[in-house]
């Protein structure tokens, strides 16, 4: 006879109310934290390690905590506009941002 068993992380959503994600600036982060379960044949049994809670965005696919500052980057034409939803450079000749389509 033989046994498998380990300890195996479970993502959890802790809160289902969204809130804004200061990355992508969309309303899609979430409060989730990561449980640790005891499992038997890969079939979590017991909660192990509670995790602390942090926020996690659906559309960036990271934790919030992990947000950097957008890079600039420079249009050709040397005219820019900075997007005010996604702080991105675009040229000045577009009337939405190609980046996030928010209206210039």
């Amino acid at each position: 006879m033989f046994l498998i068993a380990g300890v195996q992380p479970k993502t959890r959503r802790v809160d289902e109310s969204p809130q804004r994600c200061p990355s992508c600036g969309l309303a899609q982060a979430y409060a989730t934290r990561v449980d640790h379960y005891l499992s038997l044949f890969f079939i979590p049994l017991v909660r192990v390690k509670k995790g602390t809670p942090f926020l996690f965005c659906d559309r960036c696919g990271r934790p919030v905590d992990d947000v950097r500052p957008p890079a600039r980057e420079v249009p050709p034409s040397g005219a820019e506009t900075v997007c005010v939803a996604c702080n991105k450079a675009f040229d000045s000749s577009y009337s939405y941002c190609p980046h996030c389509g928010q209206r210039a």
